[in-house]
C-alpha cells in the first residue's frame, strides 16, 4: 500500500528537535525511548495509533503528513484538488454541480479519466438524491471504461462496492452481499493492482449496510476486519469512522460502556487526524 513511511521518522525527529524536546520526553507514556529511536531512524515503522500519539504530543498535523490518494484524472491538478476538498468535507451537492460543468468533461482524455469522472458523479448523485437508477447508470458508465485485465484496480473495486452499497439499500441484498464479500476477499488477499488507502472505505460501506439490516454481529465482524486491515497497513483513512460506527453497533447490542469508549476513540482520532466524521444521524 502506498504511504509515506520513509518520511515519518525524519518528520518526527526534526519536529522534536525543533521543539528542543528529548527522546525521553517525547516517548514518555507512549513507547520506549529505544522504540522512538528506531522510528526516527526509519528502522521501525509505527502503527497508526502510536504515530498519532507522537504527533499529538508534538502538535504535528497529520493532515499534512499522511494523505491517502484519491482517484485522479490526468493533467488536471485543479480538478483533483477540488474533488479531494469536497470529499473530505462530504459536500456532495457541490461536487455534483462541479462535475456537471462542461469545462470538466472537456478535459477528460483517457479511459481512466472517464472512469474516475463517472465514479465521482455516481457517488455524488446518490448522496444528493438517493436515486438508485441515476447513480447506478453513472457507476455502470464508469465500469464500462475498465481496461482488459483479470486483477482489478483500486478504482474498479470502489466502483463495484459503490454499486453493491446502493443495491443493498434498495433491497437487492443477496447480490450486494456477494459483491461486498468478493471485494473484501480481493482486498485482504492483495489481489488488487496498486492498492491504496481508499480501499478502507469498502469495509465501512459494507458494515453500514449490515446495520441497516440489523445484522449487528456480522457488522461488528466486518468492522473488526477493517480495523485489522487498516492498522496492519499503517493507514488511518476511515479508521475513526469505523470506530464511530462500531459504537453504534455496540449500543444496539446493549454494550453501552464499550460503545462509549469506542465513540471516544473515534472522536480522538478525528481530532488527531483533523478529519470530519461521517454523520450517523440516520442510524439512530
Amino acid at each position: 500500500m502506498e504511504n509515506t513511511n520513509t518520511e515519518l521518522g525524519a518528520r518526527i525527529k526534526n519536529e522534536r528537535k525543533r521543539q528542543k524536546m528529548t527522546q525521553q520526553q517525547l516517548a514518555s507514556g507512549i513507547c520506549s525511548q529505544s522504540m522512538l529511536s528506531s522510528i526516527e531512524n526509519n528502522t521501525y515503522i509505527p502503527n497508526v495509533i502510536l504515530f498519532a500519539q507522537l504527533c499529538e504530543r508534538l502538535n504535528l498535523s497529520l493532515e499534512k503528513t499522511l494523505l491517502h490518494p484519491y482517484p485522479t484524472i490526468s493533467q488536471n491538478s485543479d480538478f483533483n484538488q477540488t474533488i479531494i476538498q469536497l470529499c473530505n468535507a462530504h459536500h456532495y451537492l457541490e461536487m455534483k454541480i462541479y462535475l456537471l460543468q462542461n469545462k470538466i468533461t472537456d478535459q477528460l482524455i483517457t479511459n481512466s479519466d472517464w472512469q474516475t469522472y463517472y465514479y465521482y458523479l455516481g457517488i455524488a448523485t446518490y448522496q444528493t438524491s438517493h436515486n438508485k437508477h441515476d447513480a447506478l447508470y453513472n457507476l455502470n458508465l464508469a465500469n464500462s471504461y475498465t481496461d482488459n485485465h483479470t486483477t482489478p484496480t483500486t478504482l474498479e473495486l470502489l466502483i463495484r462496492a459503490a454499486g453493491a452499497f446502493i443495491n443493498y439499500l434498495h433491497e437487492d441484498r443477496a447480490s450486494a452481499n456477494l459483491t461486498f464479500l468478493s471485494c473484501l476477499a480481493d482486498i485482504e488477499h492483495d489481489r488488487i493492482v496498486a492498492p491504496n488507502d481508499n480501499l478502507n472505505s469498502i469495509f465501512y460501506l459494507y458494515a453500514y449496510c449490515l446495520y441497516q439490516n440489523t445484522e449487528f454481529e456480522l457488522g461488528l465482524q466486518v468492522i473488526n476486519r477493517g480495523v485489522t486491515y487498516i492498522t496492519a497497513h499503517n493507514s488511518h483513512f476511515m479508521l475513526a469512522d469505523l470506530f464511530l460506527l462500531q459504537s453504534v453497533f455496540l449500543t444496539s447490542l446493549k454494550h453501552s460502556q464499550e460503545a462509549k469508549l469506542t465513540a471516544q476513540k473515534a472522536q480522538s482520532l478525528s481530532e488527531i487526524f483533523n478529519t470530519e466524521l461521517y454523520s450517523l444521524a440516520s442510524l439512530h
